[in-house]
């Protein structure tokens, strides 16, 4: 992706995005910023991005802050590094660049029927952005 392209966020996106713990804030958007925006779906051939159909991707982002970090090449400054967090952020990707549509924590929520319904909400917000198409 040309580095003139950006991140559009939905409402959604940051409604869940608050929810999350500040560091992991943090962290996530450090790594939304240094990997998904600069790479884009470049990603789609590593462990980071993962095609969910439709257009929508899950950004996976597992492991202790220290560690993730590291794998994105960024220098950790965090304090508290060993915290674990597991995020998944729902995307999709804009000539103009990345949108950002849900962000699903599931340290918090698990997987199954909880990360299915956050998905489902997803694909219902990227269809309401494309204008139903």
């Amino acid at each position: 992706m040309p580095e003139s392209s950006s991140a559009k966020y939905t409402r959604e996106y940051l409604r869940q995005e608050a929810d999350l713990p500040v560091l992991i804030q943090q962290v996530v958007r450090l790594l939304v910023i240094n990997i998904l925006i600069s790479v884009g779906p470049a990603l789609a051939k590593t462990s980071w991005l993962k095609p969910l159909g439709r257009g929508l991707w899950e950004f996976r982002i597992g492991g202790s802050v220290h560690s993730v970090l590291k794998k994105a090449g960024v220098e950790s400054t965090f304090a508290s590094g060993s915290q674990k967090l597991l995020i998944r952020v729902f995307c999709a990707f804009e000539a103009e660049g990345v949108l950002l549509i849900g962000c699903y924590n599931k340290m918090k929520f698990g997987g199954g029927r909880p990360q299915s319904l956050a998905i489902t909400k997803a694909r219902k917000v990227l269809l309401t952005f494309r204008g139903g198409q």
